[in-house]
């Protein structure tokens, strides 16, 4: 495993194999990524994490645009979306077609545009990448590359940016049906979200 802070090293790594898993961080935690393009990659992270590929995956995009190609947005989402992105905000949307289970259980699929450039320059490195806590499954997440390592998760890289802010993770609401739903609090309140 290739462990450093440099964030060129890492992306030379991890682009230049398309199934690389990694760790990386977040405006939160530290996150376990792969490309959302990588089958083996995703099932590698499922089996990291020890749990149940049906709950799916966040993923991280850079852009509006990029959301747009792997979910349907109306203009409620987009207007939400629009206000709240880049941030601690993570939405379920209807999924465009021939995306996979793993990243579109049911045929939504849940994006975030991460405010911390270390991870906005792993996503314009690679594309979409996905988003789920560097820990086993029931045990704390991440908050230093410490952690990260204590965990002897195996990765292809993980990237050192010392500790991240911890706390809440990001708000989780769902756009797909006609009223958004509040299904995991965080940092952006719900209300602020219900009266777009």
């Amino acid at each position: 495993m290739l462990a450093t802070g440099d964030l060129q090293e890492f992306l030379d790594r991890v682009g230049a194999e398309p199934d690389a898993v990694f760790a990386y961080p977040t405006e939160t935690v530290y996150g376990l990524g792969c490309r959302i393009t990588s089958i083996a990659g995703l099932e590698r992270i499922c089996a990291l994490k020890g749990r149940e590929a049906v709950k799916g995956m966040i993923v991280l995009v850079a852009s509006l645009e990029q959301a747009r190609a792997l979910a349907v947005i109306d203009e409620r989402a987009a207007a939400i979306l629009n206000r709240f992105w880049p941030g601690p905000l993570s939405v379920l949307l209807p999924a465009r077609p021939g995306l996979p289970e793993l990243l579109a259980p049911g045929g939504k699929i849940a994006l975030r545009h991460s405010p911390l450039k270390e991870a906005t320059a792993i996503v314009e490195a690679l594309g979409p990448i996905t988003s789920t806590s560097a820990n086993p499954s029931g045990q704390p997440a991440s908050v230093n590359f410490t952690e990260v390592l204590a965990y002897g998760l195996d990765v292809d890289a993980a990237l050192d940016a010392g500790a991240t802010p911890g706390g809440q993770p990001s708000t989780l609401i769902d756009l797909s049906g006609d009223a958004p739903v509040c299904l995991r609090p965080g940092p952006i309140a719900f209300d602020e979200l219900a009266g777009l």
